[in-house]
């Protein structure tokens, strides 16, 4: 008797085996697909002794630590992590659209950038125009994603490529269940996941959408990914899918060829490298933009001791003084023109100390001026009101960052984008995937697209600090790189700080409401419009990082999004 029951539980024990066997194949139990939501929230600090991982979601986390596990470094582990949250980001997956990446190779003591941004059409010459073009043909410019991360493998990785993109396929055949803002996302952009048939045949086959809780897969990514596993990035450019993408592209407007794709290469480019104190801040040059705002901006702090006057949400004038700072940040970046030859002469000045030390001299005579209007109550500024939270999320959708650090010291951080959020692109897809909408950036015919993706790395002297990216531009990186540097925030606390935006020349100003009241009160009285948003609506920023001292890898994903922070010894735990 006892003998039959262990021959049962035996063979139901085999049976339910060979069942998730049959699922999920030998290789890809690691892969989880329950149990790995984290919410929008407070999260702890990760730090482990060897590695650490913070990205956008904990699949794409636990994708990295999986390559780390099998060998792989900080390429492999981040571009990885990237590919599984291009599949996670529902109606805009970003294998269409573009790429920064700058990575530190700890051995050769050196840090490389791949440009791996979209290029315009040779043959589209015709002034962009946004309202008109962003639902055609016209929005869209040749992706670099997947040319830039098949580079960055086979030079910088370890891993074989096709090892690397497996836990991609695995989700986007497997699937994973719908919520928090996977859910958001295709609920909000109904209207755009519907507009072109390939988009309705993956979103709403019978016209409505998935609901929550619904396993999402996407059969045509998957078998896309595994053609560009087996076959790499000359798939995507040089083959039948090439063709078929420009077709799609001409059929709804878009002045695409195929040499535009069979030409394109990512550029391995030398890192801007700027100076604040004994930090050194690196990343992607012109034509991308962003880390070059990020070290004017330090640039022109380091004139001032924000330290000793306080920390910005407790203290109005160092809140004056990032306000002016970004106001000038984004009065410079606007000035860049999408010719290269200029706009890289326009880089070299907007860095420079000297230049930092006068755009300092006008701030603080326009602070004092400002202070001044602080006694006048017929010059106070209007009241504050309070905006929704998804006006600043909008902005967001479309960008994902990952920072990667391994057991030898090298980091990386990427960035991928499509370029804005799919309320304002064309919809198209093809064998599952979305094309960019990166029309709207500046670039000459057949050029490189000027962008602002800050890719960065921060070194203390002469060691890699950590690394950081965001969707957004240079805002979010900015305020995390602030809160370390100047008021020795660790990587948890920066990224719980509050944030602001700049809108305009002349708009409003977006604040995070966990400003103290008393300073929002002193700083309307000083003559500043602001909005109140949600106490944490700006995101997304990821950020992991080294201590010079001991070696310990922290990381902090951001509260205001889904991701996790982990190194391959914390994940255990």
């Amino acid at each position: 008797m006892k003998k039959n029951n262990f021959m049962r539980i035996t063979s139901f024990t085999l049976l339910f085996a060979l069942v998730i066997f049959s699922l999920y194949g030998k290789d890809k139990t690691q892969y989880p697909l329950q149990a790995g939501y984290i919410g929008v929230g407070l999260k702890k600090m990760a730090s482990d002794p060897t590695s650490m991982v913070a990205s956008p979601h904990p699949f794409a986390t636990n994708a990295a630590l999986e390559m780390l596990n099998r060998g792989g470094n900080a390429v492999d582990a981040a571009i990885a992590a990237m590919m599984v949250s291009a599949v996670l980001d529902t109606g805009k997956t970003s294998f269409g659209g573009g790429a920064e990446i700058t990575y530190y190779d700890a051995k050769n003591n050196k840090t490389i950038v791949i440009n791996a941004e979209p290029n315009s059409f040779k043959n589209d010459v015709m002034p962009y125009n946004g309202e008109r073009d962003s639902r055609t043909g016209r929005s869209i410019r040749v992706p670099g994603a997947i040319a830039g991360f098949y580079l960055a493998i086979q030079k910088y990785g370890v891993l074989p490529w096709k090892n690397v993109i497996e836990p991609a396929i695995f989700y986007a055949q497997n699937g994973f269940p719908l919520h928090g803002e996977a859910y958001a996302t295709i609920q909000s952009n109904y209207a755009t996941l519907t507009l072109q048939p390939t988009a309705r045949k993956i979103f709403a086959p019978s016209g409505f959408l998935p609901q929550v809780g619904d396993v999402f897969k996407q059969p045509e990514l998957a078998e896309t990914l595994t053609k560009i596993a087996e076959h790499g990035a000359d798939y995507f450019y040089k083959g039948s899918f090439a063709e078929r993408m420009v077709q799609a592209i001409r059929d709804i407007g878009g002045k695409a060829t195929i040499e535009d794709f069979f030409s394109y290469q990512p550029l391995e480019l030398e890192p801007v490298n700027g100076t604040y104190k004994e930090y050194h801040i690196i990343g992607p040059p012109i034509p991308s933009k962003g880390v070059t705002a990020l070290i004017e901006g330090m640039n022109i702090l380091e004139n001032v001791d924000l330290k000793s006057i306080g920390h910005y949400a407790n203290s109005v004038d160092s809140l004056q003084w990032m306000i002016e700072t970004l106001q000038v940040l984004f009065e410079d970046v606007a000035r860049y023109s999408g010719v290269l030859e200029l706009d890289r002469d326009l880089a070299n000045l907007l860095i420079s100390k000297e230049y930092a030390r006068s755009r300092y001299k006008l701030i603080r005579h326009k602070i004092e001026q400002k202070r001044l209007l602080a006694g006048d109550k017929s010059k106070v500024a209007d009241q504050v009101f309070f905006v929704d939270r998804q006006s600043e999320v909008e902005s967001n959708e479309g960008t994902n960052n990952v920072v990667a650090i391994d057991k030898n010291g090298n980091v990386c951080s990427i960035i991928n984008t499509i370029y804005g959020c799919v309320f304002s692109c064309s919809g198209l897809y093809v064998d599952g995937l979305v094309l960019n909408s990166a029309g709207g950036f500046k670039s000459e015919p057949g050029e490189r697209i000027l962008s602002e993706m800050p890719a960065t790395i921060v070194f203390k002297g002469e060691k890699p600090y950590f690394g950081v990216g965001s969707s957004s531009g240079y805002h979010n990186p900015f305020f995390l790189i602030t809160n370390i540097l100047i008021w020795d925030k660790d990587l948890k606390q920066a990224q719980e700080a509050p944030r602001l935006r700049i809108r305009g020349p002349n708009g409003p100003i977006g604040i995070e409401h966990n400003i103290e009241e008393s300073v929002a009160d002193e700083l309307r009285k000083r003559g500043y419009r602001f909005d109140w948003v949600g106490p944490y609506s700006m995101r997304n920023a990821q950020i992991a990082g080294i201590d010079p001292s001991t070696g310990i890898r922290y990381g902090a994903s951001d509260p205001r999004g889904e991701g996790k922070a982990a190194g391959q010894n914390s994940n255990k735990n």
